[in-house]
C-alpha cells in the first residue's frame, strides 16, 4: 500500500506532530559533504532514527 501525499494527508500528520502524539527520533545529522557516511551508517543498521543530510 502506497499513502497519498496530498494536502488531506499532509494536515493531518500536521497535527498528528503539532500534538506530539507523533515524533520524529533524529539518530544522527550530516553535512551535504558526509551523505556517503550517512548512507554508510544507514546501510550498516546502526541509525536508531532517521538520519538528516543538512546543507
Amino acid at each position: 500500500m502506497t499513502p497519498a501525499v496530498n494536502h488531506e494527508n499532509l494536515t493531518a500528520l500536521l497535527r498528528l506532530l503539532e500534538s506530539g502524539e507523533v515524533k520524529v527520533v533524529i539518530d544522527q545529522t550530516y553535512a551535504l559533504g558526509q551523505a556517503a557516511s550517512a548512507v554508510r551508517h544507514m546501510l550498516d543498521h546502526h541509525a536508531s532514527g532517521k538520519i538528516a543530510i543538512v546543507v
